[in-house]
């Protein structure tokens, strides 16, 4: 199974941050968040009208990263609020199963606070200990510098760049492809 302890920790704000392994009673938390987060404008691949997750969608997927053994999906909650999330998703062939791609969320109000953080080295924890997880990746364009250098901190490595990749707002822009091995090749 593809979950981890839950852990609690105390923000520069006082208040308590708890990152868990989602849970299927999530789905409407994180739909919400998705929203949001697309409605803000650039900081997605999709538009508000691509987005088309629903609570059963969600569930299921939660419920189908908890059972996959290289998959993992995390929540950072600060009372009853889901402030972010993270999604780990490995590819489904032998050949592949070691590595996949991870995205992360985090609702506008939490940013800066270091949550990001959280959820991105709880990921990188968990891939240290799965018997399964060599490496871990992500795409990242090219304006999100805050993203880029919280990646870099953490210990991921720029593998490369996908030249005008995305077009947001009627110009073009690059994707950076970056990641982190979390066991000798």
């Amino acid at each position: 199974m593809s979950t981890i302890l839950s852990k609690e920790f105390k923000m520069r704000t006082g208040r308590i941050l708890i990152l868990r392994s989602a849970q299927a009673k999530d789905a409407s938390q994180i739909i919400k968040l998705m929203k949001s987060v697309i409605a803000e404008g650039p900081l997605t691949l999709a538009e508000p009208d691509e987005y088309s997750a629903t609570v059963s969608s969600e569930s299921k997927k939660i419920l189908r990263f908890k059972s996959a053994p290289g998959k993992i999906y995390l929540v950072a909650e600060v009372g009853n609020d889901i402030a972010g999330f993270l999604s780990f998703d490995n590819w489904d062939t032998r050949r592949t199963a070691h590595t996949g791609l991870f995205s992360v969320f985090l609702k506008k109000q939490w940013r800066g606070m270091g949550i990001g953080r959280i959820l991105v080295q709880g990921m990188i924890d968990w891939g240290k200990a799965n018997p399964l997880n060599r490496k871990i990746s992500l795409y990242v364009f090219s304006t999100n510098k805050n993203a880029i250098a919280l990646y870099k901190k953490l210990g991921f490595k720029i593998e490369g760049k996908f030249l005008n990749d995305m077009i947001i707002n009627g110009k073009y822009v690059h994707s950076v492809a970056m990641c982190i091995f979390t066991k000798k090749p």
